[in-house]
């Protein structure tokens, strides 16, 4: 029914305009940026997060994220129960009570279809990072987290302000953990669904929600398990604001229109 729902939304507004551009920059989906530099912040679960993104040469973009995570496995929450010796309780959203992460960005444009009433832009992610924080329900709490996300975000221009995001990740995370070897790890398998909003110029909010199957594993754990994982988040990308990050041909164009003495 949800899925119909959806369809439906997408098909209406794909018919109400002719003119397909949605936000000039994507940065949870497949476009190509077209400003020199693009900043987003969002909060969510499992954590708050802040990319800064830069336009590079040919098809690649690339930045630099923070997060600062207060639960699930750092890049995923699961329905996974977890026995830490002292009880079982639903580690996979709560596994890390505090933390804070940092990774690189790195997007390829892979290539982009028009099409009558939509145009779609695939590319292909790349995300490595790490994580210093703490554990959930755990005396000896400190981990050690390292991530390997991978991806290939899908951009649906169905709108003049509007695009739709899809696309599939699988965000790989790998905790080193102190003081018992309980080490282990999330393989997640996320289908995204989400939608980036142009509001005006230079600010396009945007949203998502990421639902899949995960696969857990570990040395403590008794082999791997699967469960559900998900993530979520909501946030804001906004660029050119204070008039340092435009591009040149935005500074240039009205230059070449003062008239000449």
């Amino acid at each position: 029914m949800t899925a119909r729902a959806i369809g439906i939304f997408v098909l209406v507004l794909a018919m109400a305009s002719p003119a397909l551009a949605g936000p000039a920059n994507s940065v949870i989906g497949g476009k190509k940026l077209e400003q020199d530099m693009v900043h987003s912040g969002g909060v969510g679960y499992p954590s708050i997060l802040y990319e800064w993104w830069n336009k590079g040469k040919n098809k690649l973009d690339w930045g630099l994220g923070g997060d600062l995570v207060y639960g699930g496995s750092w890049t995923a929450a699961t329905t996974n129960r977890v026995n830490t010796g002292f009880g079982t309780f639903r580690g996979g959203s709560r596994y890390i009570a505090i933390g804070l992460g940092m990774n690189g960005i790195l997007r390829w444009h892979l290539a982009e279809k028009e099409r009558p009433k939509v145009t779609n832009d695939v590319g292909i992610l790349f995300k490595p990072g790490i994580l210093i924080g703490k554990r959930n329900n755990v005396s000896d709490a400190f981990a050690f987290g390292i991530r390997a996300e991978v991806g290939a975000p899908v951009s649906i221009d169905v709108h003049e302000r509007v695009s739709v995001v899809t696309g599939g990740y699988v965000p790989f995370t790998y905790f080193i953990n102190k003081g018992d070897n309980n080490n282990g790890g999330l393989v997640p398998l996320l289908v995204r669904l989400g939608v980036e909003i142009k509001a005006n110029d230079n600010v396009a909010p945007w949203f998502y929600f990421d639902l899949g199957p995960g696969i857990g594993f570990g040395q403590g754990g008794g082999g791997a398990n699967t469960s559900f994982a998900w993530r979520l988040g909501a946030g804001t990308a906004f660029w050119g604001v204070l008039g340092k990050n435009k591009n040149k041909s935005d500074v240039a164009e009205p230059m070449s229109s003062e008239p000449m003495e």
